[in-house]
């Protein structure tokens, strides 16, 4: 436990040194189970899902994941929008009427889309794992205010958890230490018309992806939580992206495109630091592995914000706010539903034995304040496991 402690201390400490650094925040998967419950469920995580949520998970029951793939994107499943993107795929459509689709589902929704691939043992008080994230989302006012800030990381992640345990109190304590790699586009993102132009105007890209810069480095990082039970009653804490600072180097697509493998960057100049990412939840599961399993639960992004402005009630609390519930039948078949900062997500999932299968609906809040702009879109994810 000191030990654990000390390389927390470590990281925080690091952490705080960000003076003259571009801080940036971490990657994590639009996976179907957390998107389906309102984006909570990284607080109370178990299994692989918790190389992304609360490390206190390792201390849970074990389960070996082969592959685990999510896919998502960011567009409103209506018959309206099918219809779109079904016209946008047809090759007799013109470029014209191809940048007129794009243009109304970013304006209506934003677009893009991102996927998640990884497999790794996580439980019994060990971890060990790897993935890789890809993000691009699409959006802001169109045309020359949309952006695409894409983003990719591949993570290595080695992790511990504790369990406790006195009659009915129950305490899990976990930390893990991961390697990443980084390759992102600009925060302030690259500029989507010149791109969708430049795709479809039928020259040489090579002058469009000179102009598409891109920085790439790696770096180290910690994660570490907690989570205390009294009975079926969870109460849940978890810090990620505790890192040390880290160095990045700026490079072109054009310069992967031609380069490959030799291309990508290691040896950067420019100064980075992840920002570390505080969550805290409450929640409740019934009849745990029993054939009907009902859970609730409640989390909040920066627990520490939402203590010292919770007497002012403003919307920024709503900001930070997930909810979500799933009822899992006969061990194997789970629907869930969720408010994510004031928006509705629906899921289901499957588990075959080996194969798990869930999928998801989601609106998440890209405004303000909620019900400001939401931008909905859909999940989807599979997994071949061992274990729960």
């Amino acid at each position: 436990m000191k030990r654990i402690l000390l390389i927390l201390a470590i990281f925080a400490i690091a952490a705080s040194g960000t003076f003259g650094q571009t801080a940036i925040t971490g990657v994590t998967p639009k996976d179907a189970r957390s998107m389906g419950m309102g984006g909570t469920f990284r607080v109370f995580s178990d299994g692989y899902s918790s190389f992304f949520g609360n490390p206190a998970g390792f201390a849970g029951q074990g389960s070996l994941t082969l592959a685990d793939i999510s896919t998502w994107a960011y567009i409103k499943p209506t018959a309206a929008n099918l219809a779109s993107i079904k016209k946008f795929m047809d090759n007799t459509t013109s470029n014209t009427d191809k940048i007129g689709i794009l243009g109304n589902l970013i304006s209506q929704n934003g677009f893009g889309a991102g996927t998640s691939v990884g497999l790794g043992w996580a439980g019994k008080g060990f971890a060990l794992g790897a993935n890789v994230i890809l993000d691009a989302p699409i959006g802001g006012a169109f045309p020359l205010g949309t952006k695409v800030p894409a983003v990719s990381q591949a993570d290595g992640v080695l992790g511990f958890g504790i369990p406790i345990k006195l009659g009915v109190v129950g305490l899990k304590i976990g930390l893990d230490g991961r390697v990443f790699y980084r390759l992102n586009a600009p925060s302030s993102g690259w500029t989507f018309i010149d791109i969708a132009t430049g795709l479809m105007g039928g020259g040489s890209t090579d002058t469009l992806l000179q102009s598409l810069k891109l920085y790439g480095g790696y770096g180290f990082a910690a994660d570490a939580g907690a989570v205390l039970n009294v009975g079926p009653v969870l109460f849940g804490f978890s810090v990620r992206d505790l890192g040390l600072a880290f160095k990045m180097k700026e490079i072109s697509v054009y310069d992967l495109k031609t380069g490959g493998f030799n291309a990508i960057p290691f040896n950067g100049t420019l100064p980075f630091t992840l920002t570390p990412q505080y969550a805290a939840g409450v929640g409740i599961r019934l009849f745990e592995n029993g054939l009907f399993e009902p859970s609730v639960y409640a989390e909040v992004d920066d627990p520490i914000y939402l203590v010292s402005h919770i007497s002012s009630f403003t919307t920024d609390i709503f900001m930070k706010l997930h909810a979500g519930a799933q009822l899992r039948l006969l061990r194997f078949l789970t629907v869930r539903g969720g408010l994510n900062k004031g928006w509705i997500s629906v899921g289901a999932g499957i588990d075959l034995a080996l194969l798990e299968i869930d999928a998801a609906v989601f609106t998440e809040e890209m405004g303000l304040y909620p019900g400001n702009k939401g931008r909905t879109g859909i999940s989807v994810q599979a997994a071949i496991r061992f274990g729960r």
